[in-house]
């Protein structure tokens, strides 16, 4: 105490106080950052040292859009595993081993890695749905009682309904056909899955297909996503968590609060009127005892589906035609295996697109090139640590495959950026390329197994299934009646943002009706 007597009868105590602070702090940094890359139990994992101090350099390519690339560069540089902050590592697949270390459970009756909960943004009603941070045991109910929405069976009954939303997309381009009109495909895709999972999800169409344009809610969403990184800085830190809620603006409150109305609303509805059509809540409704839903349970998955089984579904759609436009060789290819399958557009199905091996293999590389979701999404390493590519990554580490660089790594995929159909088609049975040369051989190496668009272990996607079914019918059904053609402004299409999702530019086509 004695010298703090001394400096107050001084008067210095002010500038005393600021140097000692000004002291502390440095120390406090400096030994941080020398502690971050010696000792820390990720300090041999290579990356950049400003990561492996300071998360700041991917926030700031999470908030411009910048983090796909900037990730896809980071193991180009530094390899398949990369420190990407001082507690986070995002790995590239090598064939299988990433996703099944990260995904799958690592024991009989185990559980698979958490999700980072501050990675989903915060629901409404504080349910986090079956394709977020739900518990164990809340995502195995969930998985149980949604699987028979999206078996086989459940597909075929609602086949109908998919068909005449199909029809309605057609009718909507025969009329851009006949007036030579270009199209914005990105655009008309959304308007169609919206539409489905909406008459799936709510027992009726949201209409975006018939007024050609997007509804109020459906509008909200999109604008929306440039903001979900900004969600996500801001649950990563539990005082700026805190800071947030006291001060967040009324206008963010009412549009949280109106998004969240809409669906709940339309639950309300369905469950009022009720419904004989083959939709999502009849199997819901059915459930009896511990596996029924509970009312907010619903209204979080109203959500879930709505999204999930709509822009996803519409973006996968929208990339497959940039990739098939811009390479017209591999276009030739998959309108003659359609045109030469099937005698007219009635006999176009679900079942009967799903041998296809051409169509199938250009939406596998088109998921390849151009993932819905690019980024890699954070699990949790739970104690006591877990081995990874050889090396031992400890407790609460933030860990992920990145989508995007694992596709695009040339470890994993002979010529990483080239559209190749050919490269998932089964060795031995190579398939003519339009140069006319047997061309599948040439990718016979690539690991295949790297590529989970749709996830990997218990909680991948649920509804691949239907998304895949849904992708060949429209897909079939447009090639075998239209021939398409892409506007010269929309060619480098894939030059996009994303934050977490693609920020879509429109995709604008020709179309003429086949002869």
């Amino acid at each position: 105490m004695s010298w703090l007597l001394f400096l107050s009868h001084n008067g210095s105590w002010p500038s005393a106080v600021a140097t000692a602070v000004a002291l502390l702090l440095v120390t406090y940094l400096v030994s941080s950052t020398l502690y971050s890359i010696t000792l820390h139990q990720l300090a041999g994992f290579p990356g950049p040292v400003s990561c492996a101090v300071s998360r700041i350099p991917f926030w700031l390519a999470c908030l411009t859009g910048k983090q796909v690339q900037w990730m896809h560069d980071l193991h180009v540089r530094y390899g398949p595993a990369v420190r990407y902050s001082p507690d986070d590592l995002s790995f590239v697949d090598d064939g299988g081993s990433v996703w099944k270390a990260l995904h799958s459970r690592h024991e009989k009756g185990g559980r698979e890695f958490p999700k980072a909960k501050e990675w989903f943004v915060t629901p409404s009603n504080a349910i986090y749905g079956i394709n977020s941070a739900a518990a164990h045991e809340d995502h195995r109910r969930y998985r149980s009682l949604f699987a028979p929405a999206f078996s086989e069976r459940a597909l075929k009954s609602q086949e109908p309904l998919f068909r005449s939303h199909v029809d309605l997309l057609l009718s909507k381009l025969d009329e851009a056909a006949v007036a030579d009109q270009p199209v914005d495909m990105a655009k008309i895709f959304q308007l169609t899955t919206f539409d489905i999972m909406g008459d799936l999800t709510f027992g009726q169409s949201l209409g975006q297909l018939e007024a050609k344009t997007y509804s109020q809610w459906v509008e909200a969403v999109f604008a929306s996503i440039r903001a979900i990184p900004i969600a996500q800085l801001i649950q990563y830190y539990p005082l700026l968590q805190g800071l947030f809620n006291l001060i967040e603006p009324q206008a963010i409150k009412d549009m949280k609060y109106n998004h969240f109305k809409h669906s709940a609303d339309r639950v309300d509805q369905r469950l009022e009127r009720g419904s004989d059509k083959p939709d999502i809540w009849n199997l819901v409704l059915s459930a009896q005892g511990d596996q029924q839903l509970s009312l907010d349970e619903m209204y979080c998955h109203a959500d879930v589906f709505m999204l999930a089984g709509s822009e996803t579904t519409g973006t996968a759609m929208a990339g497959f035609t940039y990739f098939l436009l811009t390479n017209p060789d591999k276009l030739a290819v998959l309108t003659r295996e359609i045109r030469a399958r099937f005698p007219t557009d009635a006999d176009i199905t679900m079942e009967s697109t799903a041998p296809l091996r051409y169509l199938n293999a250009c939406i596998q590389e088109s998921l390849r090139l151009y993932p819905p979701v690019p980024v890699g999404v954070p699990r949790t390493v739970p104690a006591p640590g877990q081995e990874v590519l050889g090396r031992w990554v400890g407790p609460e580490t933030r860990v992920s495959v990145h989508h995007y660089a694992t596709y695009r790594s040339a470890a994993n995929f002979t010529e990483p950026a080239t559209f190749a159909p050919e490269r998932w088609l089964a060795e031995g049975k190579q398939q003519k390329g339009g140069g006319g040369e047997d061309s599948a051989a040439v990718y016979a190496g690539d690991r295949r197994e790297a590529m989970q668009a749709f996830g990997f272990g218990p909680r991948n996607c649920l509804g691949q299934n239907m998304a895949m079914h849904e992708m060949r019918l429209v897909l079939a059904r447009l090639l075998f009646r239209f021939d398409f053609e892409i506007c010269d402004e929309s060619r480098g299409w894939t030059d996009q943002r994303a934050f977490v999702l693609w920020e879509k530019k429109p995709l604008f086509c020709r179309l003429k009706v086949a002869v």
